[in-house]
């Protein structure tokens, strides 16, 4: 009699601490704001850089237009802890920019990563999403964009 007690007496516990929050109790709507997809930063910047996705090391380097060159190296990055910050000229930062806004509107979406690969994002002049990514073996990412990594690469110092 006793193990029917505690039996039944352990059965209705459980059934009032999984239901009794929920008694009575409604859903209300959510009334935060409309979450809106990501939009450009305020200063207006690139990145690019390398990774390797056996080992997942990636090194970034974002340019901003005013000529400041963040850089970051490492596993599992977090967005906006740099680890590096270097100056180039802001009208060679502005001039890359342009060259970046210059891309065709075919190649702004290219997503070939191999094991090795590289990389160019950003948002253009008018607001366009750019993701290129490249490196696999069979393929060859646009002519422009390879062009343009090599350039963005020339304003590296020598010492990274």
């Amino acid at each position: 009699m006793k193990t029917n007690f505690a039996t039944s007496l352990l059965a209705l516990l459980s059934a009032s601490l999984l239901l009794g929050p929920t008694a009575g109790c409604q859903r209300h709507a959510f009334s935060g704001p409309t979450p809106t997809p990501a939009a450009a930063p305020a200063v207006r910047q690139l990145q690019f850089g390398y990774g390797s996705r056996y080992s997942g090391h990636r090194t970034t380097y974002t340019l901003q237009a005013d000529g400041v060159l963040l850089t970051q190296a490492g596993i599992g990055l977090r967005p906006g802890t740099p680890v590096a910050a270097l100056r180039v000229g802001p009208a060679q930062a502005r001039a890359a920019l342009r060259r970046f806004d210059a891309l065709p509107d075919d190649s702004l979406g290219f997503e070939q990563p191999g094991q090795h690969y590289y990389f160019l994002e950003g948002y253009t002049e008018a607001g366009q999403s750019v993701h290129l990514a490249w490196g696999a073996a069979d393929t060859t990412a646009p002519h422009c964009a390879r062009v343009l990594y090599r350039q963005l690469n020339g304003l590296l110092p020598a010492n990274l």
